[in-house]
Formats: structure tokens, C-alpha cells, sequence
């Protein structure tokens, strides 16, 4: 009698891409994970997985997503490099000022890491007349001019806001930069 033995396909871990990773997790039995610490996938709900969230990692489980603390910064830009394209996906369903858990948005997640500042930008510009992208930018521009330490003295703040917001001359990279020195 002969048994027959059903051999997973091997995968080269140097050529497969993060959406390949993910379509993997969905497709196996018990729901998987990327571990960016070990660059595997781990069982949700595993000792690997509980020992993560002990460590501070969070699980943004409507996007399926394990994102390290900030201090393994590494591992963190490692992780969002990764991800890469779902957070283009993430930004066009969702937008940039996503809450994720309830606690940080992407964008604060983005600006902590110093991500690439290109990308950043373009993330911006991609969701630049949302509400919500709308209200972020207002309240970085408040934020800057009522600053104690750069507001010019013999401008006022209320006048330097009302001409940079209706002529919408401050771009993507303007307030980015405005929201980096704020940090």
C-alpha cells in the first residue's frame, strides 16, 4: 500500500512579495500574521503573537497588520517598507488620518518613523481635499502660527491664517515641513 504525501510548494523568502504574504495568510486554516521581527507569519492568537502584543506591538486587525513599537524603530521602517502597498491601499479606502485601534493615525505612525518624506507627500497630495486631510492641515497652520516661540510678533495669526488658507498657497510639503517642526 502506498501512501501519498501532499507536499506544500516551497517558497523563496527573497522573492515573494508582501501581497503573495498576505494572500498565503488568508488562504491557510488558522488566520496568520506577519511577523516583521522574524520576517515569518505567526498564528494569531499564538504564543509568538501574545509574546509581540506584551511587547508593545499592535495589532491593527482591520488591515491585518502587526506594527512594532517605536523604540525597535528598525524593525518599524522594515515593517512599513513591507507594507508599502497596502498603505497606498489603506490611503486611497480610508485616508491618511486613519485611526488605528483607536489610538495613532498612519500619518502619525509616518512622521515618528521619519518615512520618506516623497512618499509622505504624495500620500498627502493623493487625499489633499478629504474633510479630514482639510481640518489635519488647518489645525498644523493654527498650531504653527499661534506658536509662542514663531509667531512674528508684529504679524497677527488670525490675519497670516485666513491668506494662507483661502489663497491655498501652502502645498503638501509646506505643511509637512510646518508639521515636522511642531513634533
Amino acid at each position: 500500500m502506498y501512501k501519498m504525501y501532499i507536499q506544500e510548494p516551497e517558497y523563496n523568502k527573497e522573492t515573494i512579495t508582501s501581497d503573495e504574504l498576505f494572500k498565503l495568510a488568508k488562504r491557510s486554516r488558522k488566520p496568520k500574521i506577519y511577523n516583521p521581527k522574524t520576517n515569518r507569519m505567526i498564528a494569531i492568537n499564538g504564543p509568538a503573537y501574545n509574546q509581540l502584543l506584551r511587547g508593545g506591538y499592535m495589532h491593527w486587525k482591520e488591515e491585518r497588520l502587526l506594527i512594532p513599537p517605536f523604540n525597535e524603530m528598525i524593525i518599524l521602517r522594515k515593517c512599513l517598507s513591507f507594507a508599502s502597498n497596502k498603505i497606498w491601499d489603506i490611503v486611497a479606502e480610508k485616508g491618511l488620518l486613519t485611526l488605528i485601534n483607536g489610538r495613532l493615525s498612519l500619518l502619525e505612525i509616518l512622521l515618528k518613523v521619519n518615512y520618506n518624506e516623497f512618499v509622505i507627500c504624495n500620500l498627502l497630495k493623493f487625499c489633499w481635499n478629504r474633510r479630514e486631510t482639510r481640518e489635519w492641515r488647518d489645525n498644523i497652520l493654527m498650531k504653527f502660527l499661534h506658536h509662542p516661540n514663531l509667531t512674528p510678533s508684529k504679524y497677527r495669526p488670525n490675519a497670516l491664517y485666513d491668506a494662507f488658507s483661502k489663497a491655498d498657497v501652502l502645498g503638501s510639503e509646506h505643511i509637512l515641513a510646518i508639521a515636522r517642526t511642531l513634533r
